[in-house]
């Protein structure tokens, strides 16, 4: 039977389709009532055709869409995305043996809905028959593949290389378990397919949830979960264990947490994976943090700052001694701005050596040391190890704790350039994290020289995105700095963008020079209104300001600054 998929706030809602036509609209009088000012009272109906089911529009003031095309009266496919308004209605043909993976996401409505004359339907779409559920997942697969970015070789050129540098499963060729039902070999060609996926996408994580009857796969693509696949319970098995032999993790275990890495080598080119195990209520989750350095800027100048913001950093960054500190939440790319700030090093003729935890790029020239919880080594201890190996040029992958943040600030002082992190909100929030930590407010002022603040924001798809005028108050929002805009731009969602609207992320840059006058300031009575006044006396801009030039530039969107960058 036919159905429809809302998505509401309290999740998906599917409704089974009848010969009694179905009417969308704002009005109370329609069989599915929509709260959505987009919508128009009485705006289209979904009703029985003479080989189907057919979307009609009832002379709407926007329009009914139809997998982004307008359209008067269409019959509907399966998988077919029907946009009212604000809200997207998928339709659902179960007959034809698809998976729920294999439908588009769909935008949650701004409010939620009841429509009081349909029933929910529990119907399982995940069921895999005989041959054609195994030729869905790579359906699937090959549509987002194709979707993706080329990169100049394919999952056959794909080698697995275990956490002791053994290639474990060579290109073209072999299987790395070879199960007398054949299921190793397809077991095999799943995973490195869902890789080479992950490559064209750009994904940065892949999460392996296992459910009842298999595991559904996500890729976190720009910082957004979105569903790839399904697999079935054999598959996901197979997979399970090919990632345990590459990071030589104890397959027995079961009910507890693990971690481990490994690696794949395509056409000479190395790169790694770290690997998270968690037992959940229908087996281990897996998650792959994929680490792939192509995706990153790996120069200053690839940052996309602005040029006097270029040159501050660029200046701090290549002194003999000081301490430049990068802050921002998890994820915001701080150690990538930072690795861009060493290759600025020359290396030859400096001594580089960097504390990590985890190390997640290899740096020619510099001595990588990682944290090992396991042998109880911290921050701070080797930290002060290595002020005893004659560097120059010290990264502190994050300070932690007061012990770590007064070396790293002494070390500053005494001749040595040092790099590091913290949790911050913004620049000058940083400081007062410093003197949160207790750390005395004339070695903070005194050892700061410059705090970098930045975040990650979605660049808008080039290829579907949509030009609409601004709205009064995001004209008022982003005032002078971009006075006189006549549009911005807003996402609509096409295959390129794998229906999100988005393509690709970029930074947000906010830097905060420590000059003189804000050093007074913080050891007597620092203030936030009081280092921001100092800091506007000369070049300042806001994360948010920052993000504005990109809306006005059509790079991003309003509503995706005020979400990574807007003050409370």
């Amino acid at each position: 039977m036919a159905q429809i998929e809302v998505k509401t706030k309290q999740g998906r809602k599917r409704f089974e389709l009848t010969d009694r036509p179905i009417t969308i609209g704002r009005a109370d009088d329609n069989t599915l009532v929509l709260k959505d000012d987009r919508a128009s009272r009485h705006h289209c109906v979904i009703e029985r055709g003479d080989s189907g089911f057919l979307i009609r529009d009832l002379k709407s003031r926007n329009g009914t869409t139809l997998n982004d095309e307008q359209v008067e009266s269409n019959e509907l496919g399966n998988g077919d995305i029907v946009k009212v308004g604000r809200t997207k209605i998928t339709f659902i043909d179960p007959e034809q043996l698809i998976s729920v993976a294999e439908i588009e996401p769909s935008a949650p409505l701004e409010e939620d809905f009841f429509p009081p004359d349909l029933d929910t339907l529990d119907v399982d779409l995940h069921a895999e028959v005989g041959q054609t559920a195994q030729t869905n997942w790579e359906r699937r697969l090959e549509e987002i593949i194709a979707s993706g970015e080329e990169k100049g070789f394919d999952e056959t050129d794909i080698s697995l290389v275990d956490n002791r540098g053994v290639t474990v499963h060579q290109a073209q060729s072999g299987n790395l378990d070879t199960g007398r039902d054949g299921d190793g070999a397809e077991g095999t060609r799943a995973f490195r397919k869902l890789l080479y996926a992950s490559f064209r996408t750009r994904a940065t994580d892949l999460h392996i949830e296992p459910r009842i009857d298999g595991c559904t796969v996500r890729l976190r693509v720009d910082g957004t979960m979105i569903t790839a696949v399904q697999f079935s319970k054999q598959i996901f098995k197979r997979i399970l264990g090919i990632v345990k032999i590459l990071c030589e993790i104890e397959t027995s275990q079961k009910n507890q947490v693990q971690d481990g890495h490994f690696s794949v080598s395509i056409k000479g080119r190395r790169v790694d994976y770290r690997v998270s195990l968690t037992p959940s209520v229908h087996g281990q989750k897996l998650v792959i943090r994929v680490l792939d350095a192509s995706n990153s800027p790996s120069r200053l100048h690839e940052l996309g700052m602005v040029s006097w913001m270029y040159d501050k950093l660029r200046t701090i960054a290549t002194r003999d001694a000081g301490l430049l500190l990068a802050c921002g939440p998890t994820g915001s790319g701080k150690t990538t701005s930072l690795y861009s700030c060493l290759r600025e090093i020359d290396v030859e003729q400096r001594n580089a050596i960097t504390i990590e935890d985890p190390v997640e790029y290899f740096l020619e020239g510099c001595t990588q040391i990682p944290i090992d919880h396991g042998q109880g080594t911290t921050f701070h201890s080797v930290l002060r190890s290595v002020l005893r190996q004659d560097p120059d040029v010290i990264f502190v992958g994050e300070i932690r704790d007061i012990e770590t943040a007064t070396v790293a600030m002494q070390a500053s002082m005494t001749g040595h350039l040092v790099y590091t992190t913290v949790h911050a909100k913004d620049t000058i929030g940083a400081v007062f994290r410093l003197l949160d930590l207790g750390i005395e407010a004339p070695l903070v002022a005194n050892a700061l020289n410059l705090i970098v603040a930045q975040r990650l924001v979605r660049l808008l798809c080039p290829t579907c995105r949509k030009a609409v005028a601004p709205t009064p108050s995001q004209t008022l929002r982003m005032g002078q700095q971009v006075a006189g805009l006549s549009k911005v731009y807003v996402p609509q969602g096409c295959k390129k963008c794998l229906r999100t609207g988005f393509h690709g992320r970029r930074a947000l840059f906010e830097l905060l020079e420590i000059t003189d006058g804000i050093r007074d300031l913080i050891m007597k009575e620092p203030s936030i209104k009081g280092i921001r006044g100092l800091a506007q006396q000369g070049l300042f801009m806001t994360l948010e300001q920052f993000g504005y030039t990109l809306v006005a530039d059509g790079q991003t969107t309003f509503d995706e600054i005020e979400r990574v960058a807007g003050s409370e």
